[in-house]
C-alpha cells in the first residue's frame, strides 16, 4: 500500500465524515461522474442513502487515496 503524506492525510481528515460524490469531485477537482465511475467499478466503497444519493465514508476515501497515492 502506498503512503500518503501527512499533509494529504490532514486535508482528508478535515472533510466531513460522510461525503457525497459532488463533495469528493470538488475535493479532487474532477467531474462527479469520475467519482461515480470509481464507485461503479468498486474501486471506491460507497452506499446509497434513503434518498438514493451515493455516500462515501471519509475513512473509505482515505483508504482509496492510500492505494492510489499518485492522485
Amino acid at each position: 500500500m502506498n503512503m500518503l503524506s501527512d499533509t494529504q492525510k490532514l486535508k482528508i481528515e478535515k472533510l466531513p465524515a460522510i461525503l457525497s460524490t459532488r463533495e469528493i469531485a470538488d475535493f479532487f477537482s474532477v467531474a462527479y461522474m469520475t467519482v461515480y465511475r470509481l464507485i461503479q467499478k468498486e474501486e471506491l466503497s460507497a452506499w446509497k442513502d434513503d434518498e438514493g444519493n451515493w455516500c462515501v465514508a471519509r475513512k473509505d476515501l482515505l483508504i482509496f487515496c492510500s492505494k492510489n497515492s499518485n492522485l
